[in-house]
């Protein structure tokens, strides 16, 4: 109860303190934005744009084609990107913002360092670099299923993996579904004439309650914990050990007599670390840009003379199958809940 009068103070200074103020600051000079995320299984790509004014009503998205892109590794220039037009878009839609460039032959080795340098006509030169990091193994997943209180059967999984010493790593884990469903009553024989329907889901949500990613906050009274969006950690708990994750599914057995199946596949993301502080202050700022108690959050970025980010991620994969995707003649449907 201690609480209540404080909390009727700041409703009522809030309110009482509300005004307008105009902006009468000079208009910020636009920088070149830079976007790439270097994988070893993906060619490298890269995203440029122009940065503008939040004020500035004139501002109007427009692909850039005579921007010179280069990209070095380990100092010396591998390649100078193409760029690659934009897909055409119908005249009541704003045009896409970002102009990809885009290597035919080159994608990135672990333990190269890549600078990105991008040039436009009339502005400052931007750069950006990452080392690619390598991929580090997830060793074994072992399942178990447990009764939650409510009734509810859920399988949960241990993750393992080696983090390796003498450097500080940075990590995310992801997790995908994909679940086959028959459409026919199974009281009768199976019936080719009924489909299978396919389903894709994220289940990264499966991470709440791993205390290195979503450590539980009891006396959050202010609503101002900030979600791990990303699902990221660092080894800064288990430095040069080994660890399991753990995730929690909500688990149906598939019946594979009737050609259901559940495939669920685990990717531990090695990230470098300035691409790790983008997204862990790219979700910081997305949770309390409308909280009027929090602090601004600036999103970070590794761009001299400009905005974004050049990151590096690798990632060790494995999988838990059951029953058999796909299977020759029989009919499949299909339905993603991330669209």
């Amino acid at each position: 109860m201690t609480y209540i009068p404080a909390l009727l103070i700041m409703a009522v200074v809030a309110g009482s303190c509300e005004s307008t103020i105009k902006y009468r600051g000079g208009g910020a000079d636009p920088k070149i934005v830079i976007y790439t995320l270097l994988h070893p299984d993906s060619l490298i790509r890269v995203s440029v744009a122009v940065s503008h004014a939040v004020f500035d009503e004139r501002y109007e998205s427009e692909q850039i084609p005579d921007a010179v892109v280069r990209v070095f590794r380990d100092g010396e220039l591998l390649e100078t990107l193409d760029y690659v037009p934009s897909e055409p878009v119908p005249d009541y839609l704003p045009a896409n913002p970002y102009s990809r460039y885009v290597s035919e032959v080159n994608r990135p080795a672990p333990r190269s360092t890549y600078r990105i340098e991008v040039e436009m006509p009339g502005m400052t030169t931007a750069s950006g670099e990452a080392m690619l990091p390598d991929p580090v193994a997830i060793i074994r997943i072992d399942t178990t299923f447990v009764i939650r209180e409510w009734g509810e059967r859920q399988m949960e999984v241990k993750i393992k993996f080696r983090d390796p010493s003498g450097a500080e790593n940075f990590y995310r884990l992801t997790a995908l579904g994909k679940a086959g469903s028959y459409y026919g009553n199974k009281a009768e024989p199976y019936t080719p004439l009924l489909p299978v329907l396919v389903t894709e889901e994220d289940l990264s949500y499966g991470v709440w309650g791993e205390p290195l990613i979503s450590p539980q906050q009891e006396d959050d009274i202010f609503g101002m914990y900030l979600y791990n969006t990303y699902s990221l950690f660092t080894d800064e708990l288990i430095s040069g050990k080994e660890y399991s994750l753990t995730m929690r599914f909500n688990y149906k057995a598939p019946d594979t007599d009737y050609y259901e199946f559940a495939h669920t596949y685990f990717m531990l993301h090695s990230l470098s670390r300035d691409f790790y502080l983008y997204l862990q202050s790219l979700s910081a700022q997305d949770q309390t840009r409308d909280n009027f108690l929090a602090e601004p959050v600036l999103v970070y970025t590794n761009i001299t003379n400009g905005l974004g980010v050049v990151g590096a991620m690798s990632t060790g994969k494995d999988s838990l199958v059951i029953g058999d995707y796909p299977v020759e003649g029989v009919y499949y449907d299909s339905y993603s809940y991330n669209k």
